[in-house]
């Protein structure tokens, strides 16, 4: 099993951290870094390369192997020497939907969705799934309602995806 955990947005550009962007298409693989200048970020690097055919279908990893090496080699390639990626997945094997529900804490709104994960994501058990949610505030309709952007995906996917970036040395 993975460490997969929660990132707060601003700690990814907070200086001193080094990341790339990893792009993890069916077609191909890019790399994006970027340097912080006085007047902003400036792309430091892009640097991309192909993925064979059937190695990612309809958003799911077939080929692991595969994939790992192909990371291996836009890494080798681009001479990137930082080794903490920042990744997505996106597609078919992410479900996004925005929900209305009574103002809540986000521990009691987290519970509510995982007992009651049929009515907002098609699974019926959430133990083998990683969501996650962001209250958008107040319903523009209903002020006793919260807009809830929920995000979830299946662990296997998601794992198999981390499995590959782990197997190429990345965090």
């Amino acid at each position: 099993m993975f460490n997969i955990k929660n990132i707060n947005i601003n700690e990814l550009f907070s200086r001193g951290k080094k990341l790339v962007g990893l792009d993890i298409g069916s077609s191909s693989l890019k790399l994006v870094a970027l340097q912080e200048t006085s007047k902003g970020y400036v792309l430091k690097s892009f640097y991309q390369v192909p993925v064979p055919r059937g190695v990612i279908m309809d958003g799911i990893l077939v080929e692991h192997e595969e994939l790992t090496a192909r990371i291996k080699e836009l890494f080798k390639l681009s001479g990137c020497g930082i080794k903490s990626v920042v990744t997505s997945l996106s597609g078919h094997a992410v479900i996004v939907k925005k929900v209305s529900f009574t103002s809540m804490d986000q521990g009691e709104l987290r519970d509510l969705i995982r007992d009651e994960a049929s009515k907002y994501l098609p699974f019926d058990n959430m133990d083998g799934v990683y969501f996650d949610i962001q209250n958008l505030g107040a319903n523009d309709y209903n002020p006793n309602l919260m807009d809830v952007l929920l995000v979830a995906a299946k662990k296997e996917i998601i794992d198999s995806y981390v499995e590959a970036i782990t197997g190429a040395g990345l965090s």
